[in-house]
């Protein structure tokens, strides 16, 4: 795994995301969502063939960002699914909010220190939040705390490639070895499952960064 662009301790990283987010890069993740075609994309990867959430009746959106997984989220979801989705950055809350309506319910909330009781979900979504943590690790024992065993998690970050590196210049990330990060995941309790793409030309070029299901042992 290659060191944050900026090397920054626990606090900073809070700061940074707050003010990254609430600021003028929050406001065009719609737009560069689009542009990169993440906002239609991400719809290929929570579906019943892919990353399923039918029968899941606790799903947690992890640094839930505009909504956009979230969106998914509700689309396959039972109808008596209850979604949660937290984020630091209020402004992305209040876009999330705007685009979701009551569906789904979100709180402000750091990946590193979760307000949810152990085992409390049966799903969960972590779309490129991992690379801004000093340490991926005490996010993904976060994540593996409030999961239940058994429990799944789509995670997605951003690989040290050609494109993850700018990525990584242009949202201040780091990136991350899909081997080093396989490591991480099981010493953090996770079985890595199956690997996703958002599409075969992305498979094909390497593309779209890592995308993997994980489960809680």
């Amino acid at each position: 795994m290659t060191p944050p662009s900026i090397d920054r301790s626990f606090l900073d990283y809070r700061g940074f995301i707050r003010n990254h987010y609430d600021g003028l890069p929050g406001a065009l993740t719609s737009f560069t969502g689009w542009f990169t075609g993440h906002e239609s994309l991400a719809g290929r990867l929570i579906h019943a063939r892919a990353f399923d959430v039918r029968g899941c009746k606790r799903i947690l959106d992890a640094g839930c960002g505009n909504g956009r997984y979230s969106r998914f989220l509700a689309r396959e979801a039972d109808p008596d699914a209850k979604i949660t989705a937290f984020d630091l950055s209020q402004n992305m809350l209040r876009r999330a909010r705007h685009r979701l309506g009551e569906r789904v319910s979100h709180v402000s909330a750091d990946l590193t220190r979760l307000p949810y009781p152990d085992e409390a979900f049966d799903a969960a979504v972590c779309g490129w939040v991992l690379e801004h943590l000093p340490d991926p690790r005490p996010g993904l024992l976060s994540l593996a705390r409030v999961l239940r065993p058994g429990g799944k998690l789509l995670l997605l970050t951003t690989e040290d490639n050609r494109t993850g590196k700018w990525c990584s210049k242009t949202w201040h990330c780091r990136t991350y070895n899909r081997a080093e990060l396989k490591k991480v995941c099981d010493e953090c309790g996770f079985d890595w499952g199956q690997e996703l793409r958002f599409s075969r030309v992305h498979a094909w070029l390497n593309l779209g960064g890592i995308i993997v299901e994980l489960r809680r042992r």
